[in-house]
């Protein structure tokens, strides 16, 4: 019983935790009742004498709304992938041995392993399967909206995009 929940732990710690976070960061519940009355000081930064960057301008708030969103579907599947691949290992990790050390040649029923085998086959099978299916479901999820990610950050930055390029469905330059 112990590796289900430790497996369900961690699970519930990858998929619910959020990109930059590690055991040395300070999780906030609420914000604080009061502004902090001082702001940290902000030291000059030497930049090199060259042209500045050509900053694009802002996406429109529907454009930056469906970036966030498709964003926020990205990093959930792969939070989830990641859980699914900790269940399927766990899963493995429990079956494998069980069925090679704790149970007997006999025809497959649980009658043929000891009573450490048992409880290892009965959870280690439902966490392996379930993981493997999940594992390949949010795997496909999540690299297809990797992929719808980049591709609408790339047509917004060709659409934002000052320099010249060929359009071949009009067959002439856009600027």
């Amino acid at each position: 019983m112990k590796p289900l929940a430790l497996g369900a732990l961690v699970f519930t710690l990858v998929a619910g935790a959020p990109d930059g976070t590690d055991a040395q960061t300070h999780i906030v519940v609420e914000p604080p009742a009061t502004p902090p009355t001082t702001r940290p000081a902000r030291l000059p930064v030497a930049r090199p004498a060259t042209l500045p960057a050509q900053t694009s301008p802002p996406l429109s708030e529907a454009e930056e709304l469906e970036r966030a969103e498709l964003a926020w579907i990205a990093f959930r599947s792969r939070n989830i992938f990641i859980g699914s691949a900790v269940a399927t290992a766990l899963g493995a990790a429990l079956v494998f041995p069980a069925e090679a050390n704790q149970c007997a040649d006999e025809p497959m029923s649980l009658e043929r392993c000891t009573p450490g085998g048992k409880a290892m086959v009965v959870i280690g099978y439902p966490l392996l399967l379930v993981g493997g299916i999940s594992m390949l479901s949010s795997g496909i999820v999540f690299g297809v909206m990797k992929g719808k990610l980049r591709r609408f950050e790339q047509r917004a930055a060709a659409q934002k995009s000052g320099a010249v390029r060929w359009d071949p469905a009009g067959s002439r330059f856009v600027f």
